[in-house]
């Protein structure tokens, strides 16, 4: 006699079972199956190296400013901007490097002070205002001597702010709208620091002893800085210690091995420009596999009207070249982000206040 509790029993054994099977994952029925999306989730922790290509514009020609009690030091300076052919040759380099850096979805800061400045103000040219307008950031680079005198050390922090204040006016006047918040230069007097807070910058970079054109190496790096002090030629020590109450941020140029690699471009031992983009190229691998995913890193170089020009048939060839061999596949993968100067500057500002009380370096 057939058993109906028994039948009614092993069917609903049967369809829980079912139910059950369908409530797997797939991937969970197959080992073959597709993994989770993990591995996506990941890609967020992996450390990113913020890079750009800085330009500082030479000060050809310049007198110091009517600010200070000085005499013109141009002894052996031949080059002035005050010559317009070789004004508008650099303002077609400057141009035709921005226009390189863009075809790479990247963007500059360039850095400017008279006469170039007051030059482009004269005469109207328009660059720093373009050059803005399609996104570049526009700074300020401070040749002390050219600006002070030969005796820029022995004057005060208030005539240092005065005279930058002087250099950022003439860059506005000479076109450009935004905010000058990065200079470079004045690395040797212990005021720098304090001088160019009173003239509303906040960022700095490219240290560099112009007497023995070197880096020492404990301001090299990939993790911005506030300073704790100024620095001299003797002393860095102070400006290589973290102040969390810092008014300015430093950024590193990169983890380079050698303390000359600012000079290396120029000099005749260096195998000229290509072995110089193939040092590059070392410092910025290296640099990336040493980033870490917790910090901000960065990374940059830094080139000057008419340098590397090359072939004049195919200008700056070599920058264009390291671009696509060696930034763009990272850039790509999402291992690389181009950033101007300030950009980098903020996004440590924003990493500062989600790292409260964090060193953002590890002691050099």
């Amino acid at each position: 006699m057939f058993n109906f509790r028994f039948a009614i029993a092993l069917g609903l054994a049967l369809a829980l079972i079912g139910c059950a099977n369908a409530s797997v994952p797939a991937q969970a029925q197959s080992p073959t199956s597709q993994p989770s999306n993990d591995s996506t989730k990941q890609l967020s922790n992996y450390p990113t190296l913020l890079f750009t290509i800085g330009m500082h514009i030479e000060p050809l020609g310049a007198t110091p400013s009517a600010l200070v009690k000085a005499n013109a030091n141009n002894a052996g300076q031949n080059a002035s901007y005050t010559n317009g052919a070789l004004f508008q040759r650099h303002v077609q380099d400057i141009n035709t490097v921005a226009s390189i850096v863009e075809k790479h979805n990247g963007r500059m800061t360039i850095q400017a002070q008279t006469p170039f400045t007051s030059v482009a103000a004269k005469s109207g040219d328009k660059i720093l205002a373009n050059l803005e307008a399609r996104g570049h950031e526009i700074a300020l680079h401070f040749h002390e001597d050219a600006h002070l005198g030969k005796n820029g050390s022995s004057l005060s922090i208030e005539t240092w702010c005065a005279v930058m204040q002087e250099e950022i006016n003439f860059i506005h006047q000479a076109g450009a709208k935004n905010p000058i918040r990065y200079w470079s230069g004045g690395n040797l007097y212990a005021g720098t620091l304090q001088a160019a807070a009173c003239a509303g910058l906040d960022v700095n970079s490219d240290w560099k002893n112009p007497q023995t054109q070197s880096t020492p190496l404990e301001l090299t790096g990939l993790n911005p800085w506030r300073p704790a002090g100024g620095s001299t030629a003797s002393d860095v020590s102070a400006f290589a210690r973290h102040d969390a109450n810092g008014k300015i941020i430093f950024l590193p140029e990169g983890g380079y091995k050698r303390g000359d690699f600012a000079a290396m471009r120029r000099s005749e031992n260096a195998g000229g420009d290509e072995a110089y983009f193939e040092f590059l190229k070392t410092s910025f691998l290296q640099s990336l596999a040493s980033a870490s995913a917790d910090k901000v890193n960065v990374f940059h170089f830094t080139v000057h009207p008419g340098e590397f020009r090359g072939d004049p048939k195919n200008a700056f060839a070599v920058i264009d070249r390291f671009l696509s061999e060696v930034v763009d596949p990272n850039v790509k993968t999402g291992k690389v982000k181009w950033a101007t100067l300030a950009e980098m500057a903020d996004a440590f500002k924003a990493w500062e206040k989600t790292h409260p009380g964090i060193a953002p370096r590890e002691a050099q």
